[in-house]
């Protein structure tokens, strides 16, 4: 038989185990410029969420205002506030509150009136930083927003010869947005000749979510339709194809996307700063919509018993719906791949697609529009043709 074990010993004389040294996390530090707009907001975001055990990331925003400021600093997003026209202060700035700086992130795009200065001043800022960073030991890498509308529009969703645009396609970008993809490019091919910093470009696919972006005026035709007299007879009523592909993404799965290229940067080690140094990735959905997906749903949503009809003539429309602009929701049809960007970092988009929870979003948006965010003004104001703003974030 096998005796029962000892008795423990009393609690007096039980030895207490010292608890484990556990190292405090490391700070890296991130700088967004233009980090007030939609998608400078949603990446400063996702580089707070992006913690682990052993680092952190501390986010620096750069904006314009001290009003823009103070939003930033309600989410934990340390603000610097300067013009990029002031070059040397600036820089003196932003290296007074971080002498090295391990990622910093572009999304700004400037009135069409000061666009060249805009983009010069914005290369030779990340040019004095990197090269300082550089100089005590770290090398940042910087990620230079662009879009998916550099490649032009794909054909319609059944075309006989469709096929996605890929970081391989060739460039086509849109006459708006031409500044904006040069200057990636050129922060690229400055990486590589000074070897200061090393650079990615990201082309994200339009963007929905939250205060919506362009997709905001998928609501507002929808609202402006659902309230024309006559409207309980109607149905909802596009003047573009049915198989127009929306190739859109949510907004926060966007933002997890540069995240997840400056993670692989910095943890993958040398084959992970190989496989991101000097790329393009595209940021797009798991799948495309179509017009005649969303033109559904946007009809059910909003009351529209007879559904959706597409293709048809504008002199159909209500007045109210007639003059608005929408080519840029409803009217760019374009296929994007992201293989890529899956590929090399294990990226992908967890949020609904757009029609998939299009109550949820419409929601969000309207209670957006009644506070009167920034961002829906912008989008409608762009939707209006009015891309005069100063220093937007970058358009999707």
């Amino acid at each position: 038989m096998v005796p029962p074990p000892p008795p423990p010993p009393p609690p007096s004389s039980q030895a207490t185990a010292a608890a484990p040294a556990v190292a405090s996390p490391q700070p890296l530090s991130v700088l967004v410029i233009g980090a007030n707009g939609y998608f400078g907001s949603a990446i400063c975001s996702a580089f707070l969420r992006a913690s682990t055990p052993s680092h952190f990331f501390r986010v620096y925003g750069l904006v314009r205002r001290e009003a823009t400021a103070r939003c930033l600093a309600l989410a934990e997003v340390m603000p610097i506030v300067g013009s990029l026209s002031e070059r040397d202060a600036l820089a003196a700035k932003v290296q007074s509150r971080s002498k090295t700086w391990d990622v910093i992130v572009t999304c700004t795009e400037p009135s069409r009136a000061d666009e060249a200065q805009h983009w010069d001043d914005l290369v030779a800022l990340i040019q004095e930083l990197a090269k300082a960073s550089a100089s005590l030991g770290v090398k940042p890498l910087v990620l230079a927003s662009s879009g998916c509308k550099d490649y032009g529009m794909t054909g319609l969703d059944g075309a006989k010869d469709l096929a996605p645009h890929t970081e391989s396609s060739p460039l086509q970008t849109h006459p708006l947005i031409t500044g904006r993809m040069g200057a990636a490019l050129r922060a690229l091919a400055v990486a590589a000749s000074t070897g200061n910093f090393d650079a990615a470009v990201v082309r994200a696919t339009p963007v929905f979510g939250y205060s919506g972006s362009y997709y905001g005026a998928a609501f507002e035709y929808a609202a402006a339709f659902a309230s024309a007299p006559g409207a309980e007879k109607r149905t909802l009523d596009f003047t573009t194809d049915r198989g127009t592909i929306m190739h859109g993404l949510h907004i926060d799965d966007c933002g997890e996307g540069y995240v997840a290229l400056a993670t692989t940067y910095l943890w993958g080690g040398e084959e992970g700063r190989r496989a991101v140094a000097g790329e393009v990735f595209n940021l797009s959905g798991r799948r495309y919509e179509t017009l005649e997906e969303v033109g559904a749903a946007l009809a059910r949503e909003y009351g529209f018993g007879s559904g959706a009809r597409f293709g048809v003539a504008a002199a159909e429309l209500p007045p109210s719906v007639s003059d608005r602009n929408c080519d840029l929701v409803f009217g760019w049809s374009q296929w994007v791949s992201s293989d890529k960007i899956r590929r090399v970092t294990g990226w992908t988009d967890k949020r609904p697609l757009f029609a998939d929870n299009i109550g949820t979003y419409r929601v969000a948006f309207e209670a957006a529009a009644q506070a009167g965010a920034d961002d829906v003004e912008k989008a409608r104001r762009r939707m209006a043709g009015n891309w005069g703003d100063d220093y937007l974030v970058a358009a999707p």
